[in-house]
């Protein structure tokens, strides 16, 4: 009687072998041993690899003992051994042996023939009694399957679907038709504990695939791969071993998700396994064999939380891989949330919000997401859609922001807070995330840096890959080419008789510049524009860093980017400006108009040109006078009292410009319109200055000015202020300059600075003179030399023009020279005829002796009498005073009689003039 042993069935070979799994010993992995089923031979399986084909009903043969023996526990026993070692047995299912013993079934059932050397054996005389039993028994069982053509037996039976070891398919068109589906299948080969390879059993053919446990990862095992050594991360085996146990050649049921991401060989997959005993994964995961795989975890049937819960709890009890473990429970730390608004989307993955607890703007990225790439041009144009998508979400909204993690500042990339950012429970990540519009980073295993609804965003992207949305589409989308329609003043012309037409324009605001000054984009028909807010002026702000802006500048600036950047507006246009700025009007809403708001906060005054013609000028100066009545912002020291002096004073100042206007059109009319009467203002002075033909400069030559100007002029020659080092004199400021010529300090005041030869022209503002000087001949003025207010006045002769660049141009030295000749070195006496508002006054000059106001005595009436002077018949003075101008006139035709001066070759006015 052969002893008979228990094992356990680790794998069937084939219809006639199987490899039996002893008890485990402590930690060491349990032995093992191949047993044959001796004195029958089954069809075998090929080995493609080799270029052998399955024999016929091979597949069905194993499958009849595999079904029967597979993972169970058995009884066997070992008859004889072949030269080469291989072991040859009985084995049984039970304690019947004769209903129990698995050869019989199989030769019974016609899936295995007894083989030749029994037969012979049969033969032989010294045949032992137990093996001539067992023989004589599969003979008979042979017999029966013959006369009954079960099995191989049966002539008529068709071939069984092939066995295809090898994938030689396109995988992705494989997973559209079968993803979802539940797939009948048999693990094959169990490489690691989240590695399988199984045989799916499909209406054509059964196809072995490689298959990845959907949402775990287990240690890697690695062994018999040509080339590379064999290699076990700690718990590998282990866990090889129990999924071994309870799948390994089982039936179960697949269900394909997706590719594997990344290299991976042609035939793999990422799927789940569900047995009747339970979810692998699941069980994996809970004994500390396996670790969430965050890149397939959104595949996990039932999704991810389940896993994440299991996982948890493997890592506070720390068993296996996790013993030792020293992390976060859960992967992330407390995360701090705080309520906040969108004020700006900065791209397709970063706003910028108000921290309403701590009243500030803060900038976030939101977590583990990356938006598609700006510097690949077959994603730019995604990249933007992202960015439009993000601001249709949230821009203005309020929003709930959870601060996941910090990402330190790192390759030229600065530091960022990242957060997971919500709208009414909608994930502002996921939703992009859904649409195609950005991918999910891929954290460590052990990086708790990530997002807070890190499994929402893995399940939103996988559900875009498989609609294939936005950049999962293989699709390349570019940025759309943008008209600028401020390119210059002609091309905007070319757009606003259109605009103008079409009443309020849905725009965006894509960027605020100032208060008043914004870019907006037009969707509709794609293209951008400056815009200027009409009938308002904002209060410029600083360009740069070393420039001061003016007051509430700032204010301004930031308001309208508060309450307008990149919100939908609309806008009515008016006018083109001289650069191609379009000027209108900008509503927020319905009946809310931007320029509206800076004048009630008082962060904008009325333009008042511009305002009276506009179609809303009344609500303008309704809201800026509310503003003015609150005191608000630029208004908060207003007076009225001193506001409506001030107005008065700029009504008549505009009152004398428009009748100097009238004066220069139609200058008899105007006059005689305006009752003008001869001035009488009667002046002792020197001309200290001659600086052009047609301008001078007076000294008033009173005792008290003379007096005053000689102490000036003393105390300054002796007392000077040091020039500092940083001493650097500005455009229109008085100092102290030492003029050259004599070598003297005097009263000067900045007209312009040379910085390329860092040098100064200066106008000495008691004499009228001006020159170029270094910086080591000027000094800063001390306050008690600039009460005195300067002496040089600067003036014309009145009724007359002096030859100069535009006619008689060759006369002006000898008009210079008779001029020079008259007053120079003189007291005179001078007539102010006329103070224009804006130019130097007009002034007749006599020689004292003269005693009297006698035109043609004067120093004028002399130039015009020489031929050295037009008559000047529309100058102020000459409304004032006909008659005296009336009377050059005179002297200038008897001068062109007598051809003195110009008039020397005949009339030089019809062709100079």
């Amino acid at each position: 009687m052969v002893a008979l042993l228990g094992a356990n069935v680790k794998l069937v070979l084939s219809g006639d072998s199987v490899v039996l799994r002893g008890a485990q010993r402590g930690n060491q992995p349990p032995p093992e041993r191949t047993l044959s089923l001796a004195y029958i031979a089954a069809p075998h399986l090929g080995n493609p690899k080799k270029g052998i084909e399955d024999e016929p009903f091979a597949l069905e043969a194993r499958e009849f003992l595999r079904r029967r023996v597979a993972g169970k526990s058995i009884k066997f026993s070992v008859r004889y051994k072949s030269n080469s070692g291989r072991e040859y047995g009985s084995l049984y299912t039970g304690p019947d042996m004769q209903n129990d013993d698995m050869a019989l079934k199989l030769v019974e059932e016609g899936w295995a023939k007894v083989s030749d050397q029994a037969r012979n054996k049969m033969n032989r005389s010294d045949i032992d009694p137990e093996d001539a039993e067992l023989i004589g028994g599969l003979l008979d069982r042979e017999e029966y399957a013959r006369s009954g053509k079960r099995g191989l037996w049966d002539t008529k039976a068709s071939l069984s679907r092939p066995r295809l070891t090898t994938f030689d398919q396109d995988a992705e068109r494989f997973l559209a038709q079968n993803k979802g589906r539940d797939l009948r299948a048999t693990v094959e080969q169990v490489r690691d504990a989240s590695t399988l390879r199984v045989t799916l059993h499909l209406p054509t053919a059964h196809q072995s695939i490689t298959l990845f446990l959907a949402g775990v990862k287990a240690p890697v095992v690695r062994t018999n791969v040509p080339g590379q050594p064999d290699f076990a991360e700690p718990f590998g085996e282990e866990a090889k071993f129990h999924v071994e146990v309870r799948l390994l050649q089982q039936d179960v049921m697949v269900r394909l998700e997706s590719l594997p991401h990344g290299a991976a060989p042609n035939g793999a997959f990422v799927g789940n396994v569900t047995h009747p005993a339970g979810n692998i994964s699941e069980w994996l995961v809970s004994s500390g064999y396996a670790r969430v795989a965050d890149m397939s975890v959104s595949h996990a049937e039932g999704g991810p939380a389940k896993l994440r819960q299991l996982e948890n709890a493997a890592k506070q009890k720390r068993i296996r891989i996790w013993k030792g473990f020293s992390g976060q429970i859960g992967g992330l730390a407390a995360a701090k949330s705080l309520e906040a608004t969108v004020v700006r989307i900065v791209n397709g993955d970063t706003v910028v919000v108000h921290d309403e607890a701590r009243d500030a703007d803060r900038e976030f990225q939101l977590a583990s997401i990356r938006q598609p790439r700006v510097s690949d041009p077959d994603q730019a144009g995604y990249a933007d859609q992202a960015r439009e998508t993000l601001r249709r979400l949230c821009i203005g909204k309020p929003v709930t922001v959870t601060i996941d993690y910090h990402k330190p500042a790192q390759d030229n990339f600065r530091a960022r807070d990242c957060a997971t950012i919500k709208h009414k429970d909608q994930d502002l990540g996921a939703s992009l995330v859904q649409k195609g519009l950005a991918s999910v980073l891929r954290h460590r295993a052990d990086d708790g840096n990530r997002s807070s609804n890190y499994d929402q965003l893995l399940l939103a992207e996988a559900n875009a890959q498989e609609a294939k949305l936005g950049i999962h589409s293989g699709k390349p989308k570019q940025v759309a080419k943008v008209t600028n329609a401020s390119e210059n003043a002609e091309r905007a012309r070319s757009f606003i008789t259109h605009w103008q037409r079409s009443g309020r324009v849905p725009c965006i605001v894509d960027y605020v510049s100032g208060g008043a000054r914004l870019r907006l984009h037009i969707p509709k028909e794609n293209c951008k524009l400056t815009f200027v807010l009409a009938g308002i002026r904002c209060p410029r702000t600083a360009r740069n860093e070393s420039e001061a802006g003016e007051p509430f500048g700032a204010e301004a600036l930031a308001y309208t980017t508060r309450h307008a950047l990149q919100r939908n507006v609309e806008v009515e246009f008016e006018t083109v400006d001289k650069i191609g700025g379009f000027v209108g009007t900008l509503w927020l809403s319905k009946d809310h108009s931007l320029a509206e708001d800076l004048l009630e906060q008082g962060l904008a005054s009325v333009h008042e040109y511009s305002a009276t013609q506009s179609p809303y000028s009344s609500r303008l100066f309704a809201a800026e006078s509310q503003a003015q009545r609150q005191k608000c912002g630029m208004w908060v020291d207003y007076d009225a009292e001193k506001a409506e002096e001030e107005e008065r004073q700029a009504q008549e100042a505009a009152a004398a410009r428009e009748a100097q206007r009238q004066l220069e059109r139609n200058p008899i009319a105007a006059a005689a319109a305006q009752g003008l009467q001869p001035r009488i203002e009667f002046l002792d002075v020197v001309v200290s200055e001659i600086t052009s033909s047609t301008s001078m400069f007076i000294q008033i030559a009173t005792q008290s000015n003379i007096k005053e100007l000689e102490d000036l002029m003393a105390d300054l020659s002796v007392t000077q202020m040091p020039a500092t080092a940083d001493f650097a004199p500005k455009a229109g400021q008085l100092v102290s300059a030492c003029y050259t010529a004599g070598d003297e300090w005097h009263r000067a005041k900045i007209r312009k600075v040379l910085p390329s030869k860092k040098e100064f022209e200066v106008a000495y503002i008691d004499f009228g003179n001006s020159e170029v000087l270094g910086i080591d001949r000027i000094r800063p003025l001390a306050s008690k030399f600039s009460g005195l207010a300067a002496q040089a006045h600067e003036a014309q002769l009145a009724f007359v023009r002096l030859p100069d660049d535009s006619f008689a141009p060759d006369y002006v030295p000898e008009a210079l020279a008779e001029l020079r000749r008259l007053v120079e070195g003189k007291q005179l006496v001078a007539n102010v005829e006329a103070r224009p508002p804006n130019g130097p006054i007009q002034v007749t000059l006599y020689e004292p002796a003269l005693g009297k106001s006698i035109v043609e005595k004067s120093v004028n009436g002399t130039l015009a009498s020489s031929g050295f002077a037009l008559a000047e018949k529309t100058s102020l003075a000459s409304l004032h005073n006909p008659l005296a101008a009336k009377k050059v006139e005179e002297l200038v035709d008897d001068a062109r009689t007598a051809h003195r001066g110009i008039w020397e070759y005949g009339d030089v006015t019809a062709a100079e003039l």
